[in-house]
């Protein structure tokens, strides 16, 4: 370029620059990608999903079980392909309004290298944010540190290159089709074809709006150009070339859609279940391909036509089976004549009440046995476990504190514990536990106490189902999932259960009757799951034995409430084979988190849908204080009294979260205070449960608390992820002194 140009030139030549105006055309016109770039800024600065463990997915994502090179290199792999669709979309979508870009060689090529802005930035946050989080909070060495980002450039690099190689050989510039030559007139109303956009003439009448002015571009990595004029080509000339590149790019497209499918279709097997974060790229990526399709269809109707598509959907979704892919519940019966739903109906009879409860004191009294008393001097504690929910920090911090409290107390704390109940993660590690007793008491060479089974819990889970989310949830489930005679569609939910049994070497390879047996012979604990009904907000109480009395209406003051409030599963589903029920799916209802996985569909009349225990009782006292009273008496008789241990995964009276007064924080108040205080609401609950109880028992009731130590600076995600510092922290916390005395005060309680 001319270095003697006048200054209000230069100043042009800086305003009119390509990359600032392709920014301002963004700005401008593209809200949607300009919405999902600010989106992807937040995640990695931790402005979005930091209590949930979001930010770490991207910053430090896992592959196999490991946080290293080839996660990186994946995860770099699947932003240089959201970058390529970004990219496309905005050279499809926008690119008439720069002509001049059809004159230059390579002109997709040049139109990428000028739209750099915002990945460059974001390039630049993410290795900045994600070499600090590695550095300081993963503890990872600095020579490591540089390789995994190298790692992550080196796959980004690699797929821009292979975009950069389809179109140079694809593409063509107007002098490859002739400086001012005229089209056959007798072609001159073909269409541009495409695979997935509408056949419209859409340069030529596009090429009329007005255009962007620029004055400059960067020609090569270490030039910048002034822009040719293009008016002395033809408008033929141009739209040829326009509609020539629409076409590669839109079977580039389609190339990538057909790889996001077959990856959805391979993601049973490990090998293919690749890091959150990219799998959540690859949704972007198909977002903003989708989009680009429907606006060349619909072009400025695209978004009146997307709200009255969505709004005739949910008129007519009732109606619309073939896209109500509900989530199964799998190995119940769902040929069967569905359950009716009534309530009133389902209330035990006084009758089946006394059955259940002399069936549940038989069982007491082979507990009793089992602790070692014959003779009544003696009697042996009673213990409950309440256990919270919470994700993998959960049960990673269950499976962590009970078998080393256990160790610490000899045996004793399990071989006296008769009852576990609670909600979420925290019942996932403790059924994980359970299932090592059984195994030890078949095979006493098990040892519960090894770190490895409880490593087991704070193994990923969440990059399967974010896979499954993005690549068939969203879309055509198409896979089916068969057990025995039933078949059922696969989605995340399948995708949840099949990693925990990887993770887990195939623990919950059980059906809901296979613990029938060990638990009325009181080799292992009985086990209550709560998962909440998310028609009404009762409780569905799912169990091995019957326990009708569980859900009986007849309260301790003797009121009596016509409509029971909780749901005996079993009965309920009687003539759906319940005990044949998958134990990871129980697991899964009692832990659904919303969004994360989905509700859980029941074959009944209404159709039921559940959620997460935790949602009604977090810590299971509820159900503890119905059990407690219905056998106050036997209890009394046979044991010293009652220890409840409450596993709960944050401290109590703590505020870990971070209050800021903003605009949106004022509207939001009302439902997010309410929303975020559930857990402490649940606390208030239980505190007043404690009370009843010790009204009941006296003194011989007693709680001890095994408290997941945690602080603002130290705070553990609410996730199906852990990384590597906050599985150190969680191991630490048994020598934390609060547990230190808590454990003490049980050893006490258990020698009285």
């Amino acid at each position: 370029m001319n270095a003697h140009v006048s200054r209000n030139k230069r100043k042009n030549r800086v305003i009119y620059f390509f990359p600032i105006q392709l920014l301002l055309l963004h700005l401008k016109k593209n809200h949607f990608l300009l919405f999902v770039w600010v989106f992807l800024f937040s995640i990695i600065t931790g402005g979005f999903g930091k209590s949930i463990g979001v930010p770490q997915q991207f910053l430090v994502p896992e592959y196999l079980g490991a946080t290293g090179i080839l996660s990186f290199a994946i995860l770099g792999f699947a932003f240089g392909g959201f970058v390529s669709g970004y990219n496309l979309y905005t050279y499809i979508m926008h690119g008439y309004r720069f002509p001049f870009i059809a004159t230059l060689s390579k002109p997709f090529h040049k139109f990428c290298m000028n739209n750099f802005l915002l990945p460059g930035i974001f390039l630049i946050t993410f290795i900045f944010f994600s070499a600090k989080f590695q550095y300081e909070r993963e503890l990872v060495p600095p020579g490591k540190v540089v390789l995994n980002l190298i790692s992550f450039l080196v796959a980004f690099t690699i797929f821009q290159s292979m975009s950069y190689v389809y179109f140079m050989y694809t593409n063509k510039d107007a002098k490859n089709f002739g400086k001012g030559r005229r089209r056959n007139p007798q072609r001159d109303d073909s269409p541009v074809d495409t695979p997935i956009h509408h056949p419209i003439k859409w340069v030529r009448e596009r090429l009329v709006v007005k255009k962007w002015y620029v004055e400059t571009y960067v020609s090569s990595f270490r030039r910048i150009s002034l822009a040719r004029d293009c008016q002395h080509y033809s408008r033929e000339v141009l739209q040829k070339v326009f509609a020539q590149n629409h076409i590669n790019a839109s079977r580039f497209e389609l190339v990538l859609l057909i790889s996001f499918l077959l990856l959805g279709s391979l993601r049973s097997f490990e090998v293919f279940i690749i890091p959150a974060a990219a799998s959540a790229m690859l949704f972007f990526t198909m977002l903003i391909m989708t989009i680009s399709a429907l606006h060349s269809w619909f072009r400025g109707w695209t978004l009146t036509v997307f709200i009255l598509f969505f709004a005739l959907l949910n008129l007519g979704y009732d109606q619309l089976k073939f896209a109500r892919q509900s989530t199964k519940a799998y190995g119940l019966n769902y040929e069967a004549p569905p359950a009716i739903y009534d309530p009133a109906q389902l209330e035990p009879d006084r009758q089946t009440i006394r059955k259940d409860e002399a069936a549940t004191i038989e069982i007491l009294n082979k507990w009793k046995l089992k602790t070692g008393d014959t003779t009544d001097v003696i009697k042996p504690k009673l213990i409950i476990f309440n256990h919270s929910g919470g994700g993998s920090r959960s049960a990673y911090w269950t499976m962590r504190a009970v078998t080393f409290a256990d160790s610490i107390c000899q045996g004793e704390l399990l071989n006296n514990t008769f009852m576990v109940t609670g909600a979420s993660g925290g019942m996932v590690g403790a059924a994980y536990l359970r299932e090592l007793m059984l195994q030890h008491a078949w095979d006493p060479t098990v040892n519960i106490y090894d770190q490895q089974y409880a490593d087991n819990m704070s193994k990923d889970l969440l990059n399967p189902i974010l896979l499954s989310a993005t690549t068939n949830d969203w879309f055509i489930r198409y896979q089916r999932l068969y057990d025995g005679q039933y078949a059922y569609s696969k989605d995340r939910a399948t995708a949840f259960e099949e990693q925990l049994a990887r993770n887990t070497h195939k623990a919950f390879n059980r059906r809901l009757g296979d613990y029938t047996h060990p638990e009325k012979e009181a080799i292992i604990p009985m086990m209550i799951f709560t998962p909440t009904i998310v028609n009404d907000g009762r409780r569905l109480v799912i169990a091995s034995q019957p326990v009708s009395y569980l859900t009986a209406s007849s309260h301790a003051n003797g009121n009596h409430n016509d409509q029971p409030e909780d749901i005996e599963f079993t009965r309920m589903f009687a003539a759906h084979d319940p005990m044949n029920l998958h134990f990871s799916s129980a697991l899964r209802m009692n832990a659904t988190f919303p969004y994360v996985t989905p509700m859980t569909t029941l074959p009944s009349e209404p159709e039921l849908e559940v959620l997460d225990a935790g949602i009604r009782d977090n810590f299971g006292m509820k159900t503890t204080m119905q059990f407690l009273y219905t056998f106050r008496e036997w209890i009394n008789l046979n044991t010293s009294g009652v220890i409840i241990v409450q596993v709960r995964d944050l401290p109590k009276n703590k505020d870990l979260s971070d209050k800021k007064n903003t605009l949106f924080g004022k509207f939001s108040g009302p439902i997010g205070g309410i929303y975020g205080n559930i857990t402490k609401t649940h606390d208030y609950n239980s505190e007043q449960s404690l009370r009843y109880l010790q009204g009941w028992f006296g003194e011989h009731i007693h709680l001890v608390t095994f408290e997941l130590e945690q602080s603002r600076d130290s705070h553990i995600s609410l996730s199906w992820h852990l990384t590597k510092s906050e599985k150190q922290q969680i191991q630490r916390s048994v020598y934390d002194e609060k547990f230190t005395q808590e454990l003490k005060r049980l050893q006490e309680l258990l020698q009285r």
